[in-house]
């Protein structure tokens, strides 16, 4: 994984439209993928991009 890869909280709720206290949230329930590294979260791109195809197909 690259820098350009792992993205901050503020990076990853840019990335997916979405409120950084709900991306905050997901992470902290381990509904999407993501590391606390410092006590900070980051987000793999492509970890998220995967994730959120999987909840495109869900009904």
């Amino acid at each position: 994984m690259t820098p350009k890869d792992v993205l901050s909280i503020k990076e990853a709720s840019t990335y997916l439209a979405m409120d950084e206290r709900t991306l905050a949230q997901l992470a902290t329930e381990r509904r999407i993928p993501s590391l606390q590294l410092n006590g900070a979260w980051v987000f793999s791109r492509k970890s998220i991009d995967k994730w959120r195809s999987q909840q495109a197909r869900r009904p």
